[in-house]
């Protein structure tokens, strides 16, 4: 397998985030990628960000909010944590496959003795904490996976700015998400700051993949996706101004978080928005516009006539009715 290895000097993360994107759409080999942002708030492309965030505590500390384009939940950044992306037509027929991209950070964990475990959807636990979340994201037969890598990040703030849902903490059996979460660094018998810890990942991954090491060249390309990144089209659609609609479905699944919220004129769905934390490979925007102007008695047939794993994986036709139905 040719894999190309890039470690990004920037810490924007509009940026990083554009070249990440354009290496996907545009590489054809496989790409390895440690990346680091100043902190920042990442949400989930189908996420509402003013249900995510906790948009005084971002304001009042000046850090920033970035949308990706995969599925998944709002993570947090700082230059304490560390950022890895896969991007690999391995795999891709098999749909969202966590394990098989985040055995490699597994194995280097484990060689700093580090016992990791894959938990739940897209968790990497340690004696049931945290420090790891990831997301992945498939289009052309080929996926792109990455993670957060928590090192030494400031988890204070971490608890202070995302909203977790009250579901996701009780389901999980925690009493907060401080709580819940632990830095790398803590589990450590020797002392290591995040230089030597992104030197371990980096040497891990040339002798795991012996890749070849890049740089990343600038284009037009990857600025026009950082000014996309960057604007408040990207950041706040209006499918995340949710007020004017009447009618709110919301349910935890083990896929994910689903929340609906309808326009009902009689038995018309008239307009409907989809956000949530689960992952799918198509726009929701699309299953929205599909499913708008329906009447009920005809969403069963109206959504047999799609592949909903596409939009939100793991949900089938069934559930998405009785969610839109009977809440």
């Amino acid at each position: 397998m040719c894999m190309k290895f890039f470690v990004l000097k920037s810490k924007d993360p509009y940026l990083n985030l554009a070249i990440e994107e354009y290496l996907f759409r545009n590489e054809s080999e496989d790409v390895f990628m440690l990346w680091q942002n100043e902190p920042t708030v990442v949400i989930g492309k189908n996420q509402n960000a003013y249900t995510e965030i906790n948009m005084d505590v971002l304001n009042e500390k000046g850090i920033k909010i970035a949308r990706r384009i995969t599925g998944g939940g709002a993570v947090y950044h700082d230059g304490g944590n560390l950022n890895y992306t896969f991007i690999s037509s391995e795999k891709s027929e098999k749909g969202i496959d966590f394990e098989y991209f985040t055995r490699p950070i597994v194995l280097a964990l484990e060689s700093i003795g580090i016992k990791a475990e894959l938990s739940g959807r897209n968790d990497l636990l340690t004696d049931g904490k945290k420090f790891s979340g990831n997301a992945q994201y498939s289009f052309g037969g080929r996926v792109l996976h990455h993670g957060t890598l928590l090192f030494n990040s400031d988890l204070s703030v971490l608890s202070e700015v995302l909203n977790v849902d009250k579901e996701k903490i009780l389901s999980k059996g925690i009493r907060s998400t401080r709580s819940r979460v632990i830095n790398i660094c803590e589990l450590l018998r020797e002392t290591y700051d995040i230089e030597d810890f992104i030197e371990l990942i980096r040497r891990f991954v040339i002798d795991y993949f012996s890749p070849s090491l890049c740089e990343v060249s600038h284009c037009e390309a990857i600025e026009a996706l950082r000014a996309r990144n960057a604007s408040s089209e990207w950041l706040f659609p209006e499918r995340a101004m949710l007020s004017s609609y009447s009618v709110k479905r919301k349910k935890k699944y083990p896929f994910g978080i689903v929340d609906i919220s309808l326009d009902m004129s009689k038995d018309i769905l008239r307009k409907i928005r989809i956000s949530g934390d689960f992952f799918g490979s198509r726009p929701i925007s699309e299953l929205e516009d599909i499913l708008e102007n329906t009447r009920l008695c005809d969403l069963s047939e109206k959504l047999s006539g799609i592949d909903l794993e596409e939009y939100i994986y793991g949900m089938s036709p069934s559930e998405l009715e009785e969610l839109i139905v009977k809440g």
